[in-house]
C-alpha cells in the first residue's frame, strides 16, 4: 500500500503479477556465455521462459553451454530456447506479455527498438548499448612518476584484454599535447612485446579475434582512420591466421 494523499483518502496498491510471455535476449558477439547466463537468471527466477539469440559469430560457444544446461536437467523442460542463426523475424512474434533485451551497438539497438511490432504492441524493450569511456592523463603528471606508469599500464591493459565485459573498455585516450611523444613511446614499447594467439598458451598476452569478419572490419576501420590520422604502431604483417577447435 502507498499513501498518495495527506490524510490517506487516496491510496495506491502495488499488484505483482507474473509475465505470461517469454523473455527474448539478443546478445552481442562478446557475450556468448556469461552475458546469456546473467540475463536468463533474472527471468527464470521470475518464472519466465527465455529465448536466447546470441551473435551467430560466437553462437557455437553459447550452443555448448546451453547443451550442458539442458543435459544437466537443472531447468524445467522448455524454459530455455536457443536460436543460433541470424534470428530474422524473431521480433515479428513478440507481444505485450513478452520482454525483449538487447546488448550491442547503439545503432542496431535503435533499429530493433523501433521495430513496428515492438511499437504496435508496446513490448518492453531494454537496451544496453555502447559506452564511451576515457583514460585521461593530467598535465602535471611527470614521465618518471608512479601516476604515469599506472596510466600506461591501464591503457595497455584496456587495449589488449578482451573478455566478455570489454564493451566497457576505454575508447578514448586523452593526453596533453606535450606528453604525446612520451606516451606513444611507452605504449609502443609494451605493445612490441605483446604475443597474440591462443590464450591457453602461457606466453600469449592478447587473444585472437573471434572471426575473420572481425579481422576485415578492423582493417577497414584502420584504413578510415588513416585518412586523418598517423599510424604509430602496427604489427599486423607479423600475424598469422590460426584455427581453434572446441
Amino acid at each position: 500500500m502507498a499513501n498518495l494523499s495527506k490524510n490517506g483518502t487516496f491510496i495506491g496498491h502495488h499488484i505483482m503479477v507474473p509475465k505470461r510471455g517469454v523473455a527474448v535476449h539478443i546478445n552481442a558477439f562478446n557475450f556468448p556465455i556469461w552475458g546469456m547466463l546473467e540475463k536468463i537468471a533474472v527471468n527464470l527466477m521470475a518464472g519466465v521462459a527465455a529465448v536466447v539469440k546470441p551473435s551467430e559469430y560466437t553462437s557455437y560457444l553459447t550452443e555448448l553451454m546451453v547443451k550442458e544446461i539442458i543435459d544437466s536437467k537443472i531447468l524445467p523442460e522448455g524454459c530455455l530456447q536457443l536460436i543460433p542463426g541470424t534470428g530474422k523475424g524473431i521480433l515479428d512474434h513478440v507481444g505485450h506479455n513478452d520482454v525483449v533485451t538487447f546488448t550491442g551497438s547503439a545503432t542496431t539497438g535503435k533499429i530493433l527498438k523501433s521495430h513496428p511490432n515492438i511499437l504496435e504492441n508496446s513490448v518492453p524493450f531494454n537496451m544496453e548499448a555502447d559506452s564511451l569511456n576515457a583514460c585521461v592523463l593530467g598535465e602535471d603528471v611527470d614521465e618518471k612518476s608512479d601516476e604515469f606508469s599506472i596510466f600506461i599500464k591501464e591503457v595497455y591493459r584496456e587495449m589488449t584484454a578482451k573478455t566478455g565485459q570489454k564493451c566497457t573498455a576505454v575508447r578514448r585516450i586523452l593526453v596533453p599535447e606535450n606528453k604525446i611523444d612520451q606516451v606513444q613511446k611507452a605504449l609502443v614499447t609494451k605493445l612490441e612485446k605483446t604475443v597474440i594467439g591462443n590464450p591457453e598458451n602461457k606466453e600469449v598476452r592478447m587473444g585472437a579475434l573471434a572471426s575473420k569478419i572481425q579481422v576485415e572490419r578492423v582493417k577497414e576501420n584502420v584504413e578510415i582512420l588513416m585518412e586523418s590520422q598517423e599510424k604509430v604502431f602496427d604489427n599486423s604483417q607479423n600475424l598469422k591466421p590460426c584455427r581453434c577447435f572446441y
